[in-house]
C-alpha cells in the first residue's frame, strides 16, 4: 500500500507541475503549488495581492485498468484490444461524477478544481474534442474542469470542459 500511495503522490505531482506551466503561461495571475494532501490532492497559492488558495483534486485517465497497469509497470500482457474512443470518454465522465461525488464531503474554505490528466497513449486532445457531444456536463461542484492532454506529440494541451 505505501508504494500505491508514493507513486499516486508522485503521479498527482507531475500533474500538478505539467498543469502549473501551462496554465501560468497562458493566464494571470500566475499559481504555485502550495503543498499535496489528500483531500483535496493539492493546494494552490494564487499569486496576487490576496494570496488566495485553489483546491485540486487530480485524477488520471487511463483507458482501462489493463492499459493502466501496463502503463504504470505491473503487467506484463502487451496486448491489448481494439479501442474506441467512446469508451474513453465514458471513462472520462466516470471520473467526473466519481469526483463529483467526492467534492461534496470536502470541507474547506477556498474553491477547489478538478486536474484530469490524459495518461492513455491511445487518444488525445483532439480525440476527445471531437467527442464533446459525448462529455458529461459538470454539475458545477468545481471552479474548473481541467482537461491535461497529449495529442501524438510530447507536448501538454489543456481545455477546461466547463467551457466546451
Amino acid at each position: 500500500m505505501l508504494r500505491y500511495n508514493r507513486e499516486k503522490h508522485d503521479l498527482e505531482r507531475a500533474a500538478a507541475a505539467i498543469f502549473i506551466g501551462i496554465y501560468n503561461q497562458n493566464h494571470t495571475p500566475k499559481l504555485r503549488l502550495l503543498y499535496q494532501r489528500e483531500r483535496p490532492d493539492a493546494v494552490l497559492q494564487i499569486q496576487d495581492p490576496l494570496q488566495r488558495q485553489l483546491g485540486m483534486e487530480i485524477t488520471h485517465l487511463f483507458y482501462d485498468s489493463e492499459e493502466a497497469k501496463r502503463l504504470l509497470g505491473r503487467s506484463k500482457n502487451h496486448a491489448h484490444s481494439q479501442e474506441l474512443i467512446e469508451l474513453l470518454v465514458k471513462e472520462l465522465n466516470y471520473r467526473i461524477q466519481i469526483k463529483e461525488a467526492k467534492i461534496s464531503t470536502y470541507a474547506t474554505e477556498y474553491p477547489i478544481a478538478l486536474l484530469i490528466r490524459n495518461a492513455s497513449p491511445s487518444f488525445g486532445m483532439s480525440d476527445i474534442l471531437r467527442e464533446k457531444h459525448l462529455l458529461y456536463k459538470p454539475q458545477g461542484k468545481f471552479t474548473h474542469v481541467w482537461f491535461l492532454s497529449r495529442d501524438g506529440t510530447n507536448e501538454w494541451l489543456l481545455k477546461d470542459l466547463n467551457r466546451l
